[in-house]
């Protein structure tokens, strides 16, 4: 047998590599419910919660957060397909279809196991070998007598994102194969990264010493991965399209989901040497019309459209098949492309029909399936080349850790599955230029925290929006503007008190946008634990993140139409500093994004926050010449500096509050947050001593991650002083893993490279190669093999850790250069 060559046109060592035949350890559960003793205080929200549970239970909605039923551990994802804002298809490392986000903003965790690929090969015009591409034995009535399972051993994955690539040794064959997917994941690149295709370049490798006929055969079922949705209207038809000198055949899947119509197109790239056939309408369910498929491929390598067919549904599928003569001891290739064109949507309430952004870069009346399909094939070279523009840089300095450069590419899968939303508004005259020129874009908390834009988690996430689609991130900007003029004054019942209050009030920053099984962006505020207007935080990331928005994109424009929401804004903050000593107060309860753990007056912080939000508003000012905002807070700020030296630092670390409570001098792993921003925003020392902050990182690194985990964790959010894990709330025990990225950026900053990154790889190890929780990075770990909402957003924050690295860079050369 010849020496096989195949793995040479993987273009890169780096990223996620894992066998079909690993597993993961097995004890990682979704958290459920708090020790005892912090169980008590939730009593009454939990009987509250459990009545609004209960009365979207029988009107057949989902609650935005559901609590009694956490989204079962499934240690199967590799990285997902599709653009932005377009539905995205999630892909298991063993090759599954799984977890769908094609109902805007709504996920569907099952595997849809007809969805496959299968390859059958020839030898001297018989079939050898035909087997299922998927470790699994088939289930569906319809697809048991298809050849599953195969061997696990036989697999192997490696996972880059926005591209994965995966090896199939085929048993007693001499032959392997190579998947090479691909999404057109696109940095700064507005039209194709929206789209809602992804691509499968295969491989086919003969070391045999004679030719094979290999046939690859992709299927495809109606519907979508469960049947929560009703589907209606289903048709399936072949087709065939030239353009360019291209051309291409396969099917397309008409149907209505939720009341919306939706395409599935497979086609494969027609070749000179090879033959596509097709095969449409066959029920999976059915016996007689499944085994019928199969036979069908086995017969000849090729797949016969029968004479008649019967009725069509969601329980019915079609294939596409490409054959090709494979020489000896050579490599030839099959490709095919996938899309889901949903054009036009709506969210649960049905008030409003968007149209996708991606539509507008197209003749939307004459736009298919099979146009984004030859799309993708006529482009794909090209995206391949522009993926490797942006990642080759960083996969070539040798100065980054191997796991460094996988969790940074890997990790940046939720900024399109990420329940993310992108709608084409440039009718809207009510919306500002900005956002009708390049869209509303809108992404989910978490895959079961359903709110969009959440603002609080949003400060740590923004750091990959900013630095990769920075229009997308001025226009959630826009959008959080507008908000802060507007007041809803109707009043509802907030869980943790069980107090009324109104929906939405004046001059406050709202806590999201909306959730999409009502109406985001209408509907604002979903979020229902905490009146969020007496948030703490909500505010002062405001200011910080619109100072960071304008240094790093520069866009004065932006800058003058948001700069009056800046002072309202400030002016809120001031209400909410009851002791008058220039910093915010806590209000004694959960009342920041910390949301289960209380602070006291004062807080290291919100304070911590509060000192570089000033810092911010005085560099705004003096951009917009406003010398009497300058004044007053260039006042406010060394008022503010004063009393947060003085009532929380303790010589090694600032408090976490300025209370009495016995928890007051917990070490809180965040409590740089503001600084974090500034530094990050090219400030160093105006405002917090060289000397405390080497003292509160050093701090947190011996305690937080050292001696919690012994840095094999992350960090964790609290410590006592005395180096025992804070238990005040369950939030206290929890590594927060974006909190946990940010954490080491700023470390990065500081010169402590090599604790920053041991810090974060805990992290990334612990969810890619331990738990199971690959492209699903929770919200929060805990020691005892607990996590909580897996698929979050704040873990995007690790680019912060790229900025550090080049700001770091930057003024190292600044230096040594002055």
């Amino acid at each position: 047998m010849s020496v096989s060559k195949l793995d040479k046109l993987v273009p890169t060592k780096y990223g996620w590599c894992v066998r079909f035949d690993k597993e993961f350890d097995p004890t990682w559960k979704p958290f459920t419910r708090p020790r005892l003793r912090q169980s008590l205080e939730y009593i009454p929200l939990f009987m509250r919660y459990l009545r609004v549970w209960w009365r979207l239970r029988k009107a057949k909605r989902r609650v935005h957060m559901d609590f009694l039923n956490p989204v079962p551990l499934q240690q199967i994802y590799g990285a997902p397909l599709g653009g932005l804002g377009c539905g995205t298809i999630g892909r298991g490392f063993r090759g599954e279809f799984c977890r769908y986000q094609l109902v805007p903003g709504l996920y569907e965790f099952q595997t849809v196991e007809t969805n496959t690929f299968t390859v059958c090969i020839r030898r001297r015009h018989t079939t050898t070998y035909c087997q299922v591409l998927t470790p699994y034995r088939l289930r569906k009535k319809g697809l048991r007598s298809w050849n599953g399972a195969f061997p696990k051993e036989n697999g192997q994955y490696q996972a880059l994102y926005p591209q994965s690539w995966t090896t199939y040794d085929l048993p007693g064959q001499n032959v392997r194969l190579l998947c090479k997917q691909l999404s057109p994941f696109i940095p700064h690149n507005y039209k194709d990264s929206s789209l809602p295709v992804g691509s499968f370049l295969w491989y086919i490798e003969n070391l045999n010493n004679e030719p094979v006929e290999v046939s690859l055969m992709f299927t495809w079922q109606a519907g979508s991965a469960s049947h929560e949705f009703s589907c209606r209207d289903v048709s399936h038809e072949c087709i065939e399209v030239s353009d360019d000198g291209i051309s291409a055949r396969g099917v397309s899947i008409r149907q209505t989901l939720r009341g919306m119509k939706l395409e599935y197109c497979i086609m494969g790239k027609k070749e000179l040497d090879n033959t596509i056939t097709m095969r449409t309408n066959f029920n999976v369910n059915s016996n007689t019309s499944g085994r019928d498929v199969w036979l069908d491929l086995v017969n000849d390598g090729r797949l016969t459209e029968p004479a008649a067919t019967s009725a069509a549904n969601s329980h019915t599928a079609s294939c596409v098949c490409i054959t090709t003569t494979v020489e000896p001891n050579s490599i030839k290739t099959s490709e095919f492309a996938l899309a889901w064109h949903m054009p036009l949507i709506n969210f649960g309430l049905a008030a409003k029909t968007y149209r996708r952004w991606y539509t507008k870069h197209f003749d939307q009346e004459t736009l298919t399936g099979s146009t984004l399909c030859m799309y993708t094939i006529k482009n794909r070279t090209q995206w391949e080349e522009d993926i490797a523009k942006w990642q080759q840089p960083i996969l070539d300095d040798p100065a980054l850790p191997d796991w460094y450069k996988s969790a940074l590419f890997n990790e940046s899968y939720f900024v399109a599955d990420g329940g993310t939303i992108w709608v084409d508004v440039s009718d809207d005259t009510t919306l500002s230029d900005h956002v009708r020129k390049w869209g509303r874009y809108g992404y989910l908390e978490g895959h079961e925290y359903r709110m969009m834009n959440t603002y609080d988690v949003h400060f740590y996430a923004s750091f990959a929006l900013v630095q990769l689609w920075p229009q997308l991130e001025l226009s959630i900007q826009y959008d959080f503007a507008s908000s802060i003029m507007y007041e809803k004054r109707e009043c509802r019942t907030y869980l943790f008190h069980g107090r009324s209050a109104h929906w939405k009030t004046l001059h406050t920053v709202p806590h999201d946008l909306g959730d999409p099984d009502e109406e985001p962006w209408i509907s604002i505020n979903a979020y229902i634990s905490h009146d969020t207007a007496h948030w703490k935080d909500l505010g002062l990331k405001y200011l910080l993140q619109i100072y960071r928005d304008f240094v790093y994109t520069q866009d004065k424009q932006f800058l003058d139409t948001v700069w009056p929401t800046v002072k309202f804004v400030t002016d809120r903050v001031r209400q909410q500093d009851t002791d008058g000593d220039g910093l915010i107060d806590n209000g004694g309860f959960a009342d920041q994004t910390y949301d289960a753990w209380p602070a006291t007056g004062a807080s290291a912080y919100c304070g911590n926050l509060n000192v570089a939000a000033l810092r911010a508003c005085i560099e705004m000012a003096r951009l917009m010449d406003d010398r009497n905002a300058l004044q007053d807070y260039d006042t406010w700020l060394k008022l503010a500096k004063t009393s947060y030296s003085n009532k929380l630092w303790n010589g090694k670390y600032y408090n976490y509050d300025s209370s009495a409570s016995r928890h007051h001098d917990c070490i809180m792993s965040d409590q740089l947050a503001g600084f974090w921003y500034l530094r990050l925003s090219g400030h160093k020392y105006d405002d917090f001593e060289k000397d405390r902050i080497d003292s509160v990182l050093n701090t947190i690194f011996n305690m937080n991650v050292m001696a919690f985990g012994d840095g094999k964790l992350g960090a964790v959010n609290g410590m006592t002083s005395t180096g025992q894990l804070e238990i005040a709330s369950m939030q206290s025990e929890e590594i927060w893993t974006g909190v946990t990225y940010g954490l080491s950026s700023t470390m990065i900053m500081e010169n402590m490279i090599s604790q920053g990154f041991l810090t974060s790889e805990g992290v990334y190890n612990t969810c890619y190669n331990v738990a199971g929780l690959a492209f699903q990075t929770p919200e929060a770990l805990m020691q005892d093999g607990h996590f909580r909402s897996c698929g979050y957003m704040r873990p995007l924050a690790i680019w912060a850790i790229q900025k550090a690295i080049e700001l770091s860079r930057t003024e190292s050369t600044a230096n040594s250069n002055s």
